[in-house]
């Protein structure tokens, strides 16, 4: 908390800056119906965690745009994300969305409001990941989105029940249908997802040009950082708990791959050490005296 109000109190030295490095605006549909992005000048972020006045609809909020690759696309998996949800047209909770990119390590978009239709959120949030190929986790113990997103055909943008959540013994079922995705959100869960968070926020960049610099300081959204700072267990902090949907996820894909990578390595080894593959392929070759490889 010391390392984030002294990063919030060094940003408003320069916030004019800061926030204008920012891409403001909303995610329309052309043609052909493919998500485009349109700058405004007309939509306002809701940039602080207290705002109590004014109209919270709120607006997306892009810290840095989807990256190609070579082929002009953008590769699926690159990009997850985590949502707080809503279900009801009215209320005093908000939708809140964090978009991460997996590649870089760093939030690079968020959406957090109250627009008049609960519907309006959700199509906001299914733009986004169509925009950046995302994939989302999300609180199912609200069930308008999912059904939302089942309307559209969209499903797959829906991660399943992370399995590190079974592994873990913090969810006893995967489910069926409307309960086969997102997570289950409950003290234990909450728990988790915060510590994973204070956890990144507390890891070195590892960056040669920002030597002593944190991952905590990559972060973008004023309003989150003031949320982690002011949290507590009575409060209503919705950009921390689609936060620890997101980084639950960002657990479970990085679980995974370090899964993957030490079925390789054995792999590899189990074939090295094969009767069949040293008999034939590891020996001196008649023809030159070298070894085949």
């Amino acid at each position: 908390v010391a390392d984030l109000k002294e990063y919030l109190s060094s940003i408003s030295h320069k916030k004019e800056s800061f926030l204008a490095e920012h891409y403001v605006g909303e995610l329309l549909l052309d043609g052909s119906g493919n998500v485009i992005w349109k700058p405004s000048s007309d939509l306002y972020p809701l940039r602080s965690y207290a705002m109590s006045e004014g109209s919270k609809s709120g607006c997306l909020e892009i810290f840095e745009m989807p990256r190609k690759n070579a082929n002009g696309d953008i590769p699926f998996g690159r990009y997850i994300a985590g949502i707080d949800p809503i279900d009801a047209d009215s209320g005093s909770s908000l939708f809140s969305i964090k978009i991460m990119d997996l590649f870089v390590d760093r939030i690079v978009a968020e959406f957090t409001g109250r627009p008049r239709l609960a519907e309006e959120a959700y199509e906001i949030s299914l733009r986004m990941l169509e925009f950046y190929n995302a994939v989302a986790n999300y609180e199912k113990n609200l069930k308008g989105l999912f059904s939302y997103f089942d309307k559209k055909n969209a499903l797959f943008r829906l991660c399943d029940t992370p399995q590190i959540l079974k592994d873990m013994q913090m969810t006893k079922d995967m489910g069926y249908g409307n309960t086969s995705k997102g997570t289950m959100a409950n003290a234990e869960v909450n728990k988790w997802g915060r510590k994973l968070q204070a956890d990144w926020m507390n890891t070195s960049l590892e960056d040669e040009d920002n030597p002593g610099k944190l991952k905590l300081h990559t972060l973008r959204s004023l309003a989150y950082i003031e949320e982690c700072i002011k949290w507590n267990s009575d409060g209503n902090f919705d950009r921390v708990s689609a936060a620890g949907m997101l980084f639950i996820l960002r657990e479970d894909r990085y679980k995974r791959t370090q899964s993957a990578i030490a079925n390789k390595d054995k792999e590899i080894e189990t074939l090295a050490n094969d009767k069949f593959f040293n008999r034939n392929f590891n020996k001196p070759n008649a023809m030159n005296g070298k070894q085949i490889h």
